[in-house]
C-alpha cells in the first residue's frame, strides 16, 4: 500500500490551476493574503523574489517550485524592495487573458510565474499531509530530481502553449507536482529533524510497513502486539518506535485512519452507515457513531447530507 497515494485519495486532494503572473521588468510586485488552502508558485520563465514576514527575502529563478502547506501570506516581486500591491488589484487592472495570464505589461526579461493551489476535504490544519510540512518549501529546480525537472517543464510548457485541454492537463500536473515535492522534502535533513509525522515515518522500514499494513486493511482488527509482530519487533520497542516516529501512538493512528476513510464512504458512495462502519473496522453502528460524532462533531447521517449540498 503506498501510503501518501491512500491518503491523498482518501482527502480528495485535486490540484487547481488559479493564474498566471507574467511581467516584462522589475518594477512589479503581489501580495497574496493567506489562503484557507496549500498554494504553490512555478517560475516558468525568468526570476523575482518571494517574500514572508520572518524570513529574508528568497530568490526564485527559473524552475524552482515553491509549496506553502498552509497557505500563508506571502509576496512575490520582481526586486526584493519593491512595494506589492494585493493580488485582487492587480487583477482588477489587468484582467487575465488566454490561460488566466494576468500580464502586466513592461519591456524588460520576461517573468512568468504559474500560480496554484489544492482543493481537498476538510480544513488544512486537520490535513494529515499538509499539517505535517514546514509552512514554506523551497525546491531549486536546478537541484530537483530528473523526475520533478520533467513535471516542472512540462507543467511550464502547458501553461504557456495554449493547446486545447491545456488547463485540464496541467491541473493534473500539478498534483504529480505536488508529490513530487513532498518526496523532495523529505530527502531534506530538516524533514528528518522536525516535529514527529507519520509522514517523515515513512522513511523508517519497520514503522513504514506498519503504516502501510493499517492503509491496506483498516478493517482487520489490529492491535498492538499483532503489527509489533508483523514488522519482526518486540511490543514495547514497536510502540515506543511507532510513537517517537508519527507523533501518536499506533491505535490512535489507526482510529483516525478509519474515521477519515469513513468520511470519504459517507461522501463519494450511498452505502449504508451500517456497512461503512463494518467496512471501516468497527464492530457495530454506535461504536462508529459515536467515534465519527466525537471526531467531526456531527453524526454521520448528518455529515453525510451536510457534505452533499456542499
Amino acid at each position: 500500500m503506498d501510503v501518501l497515494a491512500d491518503v491523498l485519495a482518501t482527502t480528495g486532494f485535486r490540484g487547481v490551476l488559479l493564474a498566471q503572473l507574467r511581467s516584462g521588468g522589475a518594477g512589479w510586485g503581489c501580495a497574496l493574503d493567506r489562503l484557507d488552502t496549500a498554494g504553490f508558485h512555478l517560475i516558468a520563465e525568468g526570476a523575482c523574489w518571494l517574500r514572508t514576514d520572518d524570513a529574508p527575502p528568497l530568490q526564485l529563478v527559473s524552475g524552482d517550485v515553491v509549496l506553502l502547506p498552509r497557505g500563508r501570506p506571502h509576496q512575490l516581486a520582481g526586486t526584493p524592495e519593491q512595494q506589492a500591491v494585493p493580488y485582487a488589484e492587480l487583477e482588477a487592472a489587468h484582467p487575465p487573458g488566454r490561460g488566466g495570464v494576468v500580464d502586466l505589461g513592461g519591456d524588460g526579461p520576461t517573468v512568468r510565474v504559474v500560480c496554484g493551489k489544492f482543493a481537498y476535504d476538510g480544513d488544512v490544519a486537520g490535513h494529515p499531509v499538509l499539517s505535517a510540512l514546514p509552512e514554506v518549501i523551497h525546491v531549486p529546480g536546478m537541484s530537483a530530481d530528473p523526475e520533478l525537472q520533467g513535471v516542472i517543464r512540462l507543467l511550464a510548457a502547458e501553461t504557456a502553449g495554449g493547446r486545447p485541454g491545456a488547463r485540464a492537463v496541467a491541473a493534473r500536473l500539478t498534483e504529480v507536482l505536488f508529490v513530487q515535492v513532498v518526496r523532495a522534502w523529505l530527502e531534506l535533513p530538516e524533514a528528518a529533524e522536525g516535529r514527529p509525522s507519520w509522514l517523515t515515518a515513512l522513511r523508517d522500514p519497520r514503522i513504514g510497513t506498519a503504516l502501510s499494513l493499517m492503509h491496506a486493511e483498516p478493517r482487520r482488527p489490529w492491535t498492538v502486539e499483532s503489527l509489533a509482530h508483523t514488522v519482526a519487533m518486540s511490543r514495547p520497542a514497536f510502540a515506543r518506535r511507532f510513537k517517537e516516529l508519527v507523533g501518536q501512538p499506533p491505535l490512535a493512528y489507526l482510529a483516525r485512519l478509519r474515521i477519515d476513510l469513513a468520511a470519504r464512504l459517507l461522501r463519494d458512495t450511498d452505502d449504508l452507515v451500517g456497512d461503512i462502519a463494518q467496512a471501516v473496522g468497527y464492530t457495530s453502528e454506535f461504536a462508529f457513531s459515536r467515534a465519527f460524532s466525537r471526531e467531526h462533531g456531527i453524526a454521520p447521517g448528518r455529515y453525510r447530507r451536510a457534505t452533499a449540498r456542499a
